[in-house]
């Protein structure tokens, strides 16, 4: 019974995330904090931590949905994508993973204080929620948060798969400063490069 009832629970956040995104698209609405639309691939910025983290996680929820939903993958997952909020490198090895290091920008640093939380609470894959591919970590801010990803599986079932060359993927970084009600977000939408590419 329990199992039903988170069954329906997921699909209905999803429904509600996917039908809330939609409806910021119709009417062009972007987050607070977007880039400038010509690099909406390569995004974040900082916050103030809602009274209810709950709050804060359903608005990071929509976020990220329209994020991806509305970024075409047009560039590669390869190199340095820098930010005010962080720089991300990505490499995908011959085997096929694509691995990325994080590291906080000196704005970052002063702004959210001397140790972060850094989670990925959502990433997509060709429009579709994924397990994401990194769990939270907390640990001083000069530390390099770094990842990878080969293997997936949706949310709410329906299987999984490797990324593939081509695949569109958005990771959604959420970052908890050790500063009173500090917080940043961090989105990435790309192309997953062929096999080898730095």
């Amino acid at each position: 019974m329990a199992s039903r009832t988170v069954s329906r629970l997921t699909v209905t956040v999803t429904a509600l995330c996917a039908a809330t995104a939609a409806a910021l698209l119709a009417v062009g609405a972007a987050p607070a904090s977007a880039a400038a639309p010509d690099d909406q691939a390569n995004g974040g910025g900082f916050r103030t931590v809602a009274a209810s983290e709950g709050l804060t996680a359903e608005s990071a929820a929509v976020r990220a949905l329209a994020v991806h939903l509305r970024t075409p993958a047009d560039t590669l997952c390869t190199g340095t994508w820098t930010h005010a909020v962080s720089t991300v490198q990505f490499q995908r090895s011959s085997g096929g993973t694509l691995a990325w290091s994080f590291e906080l920008s000196n704005t970052a640093k002063g702004a959210l204080g001397p140790t972060v939380t850094v989670t990925m609470p959502y990433s997509y894959i060709n429009g579709r929620a994924i397990n994401p591919p990194y769990h939270p970590h907390t640990e001083p801010n000069w530390y390099n948060f770094h990842g990878s990803l080969n293997s997936y599986q949706f949310i709410g079932g329906g299987g999984g798969g490797t990324i593939q060359t081509g695949n569109k993927v958005t990771f959604y970084w959420f970052l908890k400063g050790s500063k009173p009600n500090t917080a940043a977000d961090r989105y990435i939408t790309c192309q997953v490069p062929r096999p080898g590419s730095a």
